[in-house]
């Protein structure tokens, strides 16, 4: 995985896999220090409060979590990487972790995904689209709306893994 700019990711402590390893808060004051006064970052509250407290995280080493599924997913151009871990029972999402190597969209809109999807049958779960996404964040910058679809196909790649173990 390659580094990206400091202005705008969290920096992995171990690049080989997705984390947000950095504070939130340090993330936010490097995209706000490199922007010119006519350029501004415009997150909603939402987004702000799933980049600083994301649900779902999973913290630590990933193999000590149960998870019947798991799928990753990156954008070459950005050098986002999102994975998602799910827990599946009777069909149903049960519980989903992830970890993101990504900006403050790319981490709050992975958060937003876990909390729309837990509970949800796999069906229902892929029908949660970009859009639904970014709605549910009160928006997200135009040239961040990728971040949502990164979340999307995350978890349509866990869910794929979990149909191919069946």
């Amino acid at each position: 995985m390659t580094t990206k700019p400091q202005s705008d990711s969290i920096l992995a402590q171990n690049s080989a896999e997705p984390t947000n390893s950095a504070t939130p808060s340090d993330n936010a004051a490097c995209e706000n220090s490199n922007q010119s006064a006519s350029q501004s970052w415009v997150y909603s509250d939402i987004v702000k409060d799933h980049f600083l407290s994301p649900r779902n995280f999973l913290m630590g080493d990933e193999t000590k979590y149960p998870h019947d599924a798991e799928g990753t997913v990156g954008n070459p151009v950005c050098g986002d990487q999102m994975k998602m871990f799910l827990q599946i029972e009777d069909d149903k999402i049960k519980d989903v972790k992830w970890k993101t190597y990504g900006c403050a969209s790319a981490i709050a809109s992975t958060s937003a995904l876990s909390e729309l999807a837990k509970g949800k049958t796999l069906d229902d779960a892929l029908k949660i689209g970009p859009a639904e996404i970014a709605e549910f964040l009160g928006g997200l910058p135009a040239h961040k709306f990728h971040c949502s679809v990164l979340g999307h196909e995350a978890l349509a790649a866990a869910i794929e893994n979990y149909h191919k173990q069946q």
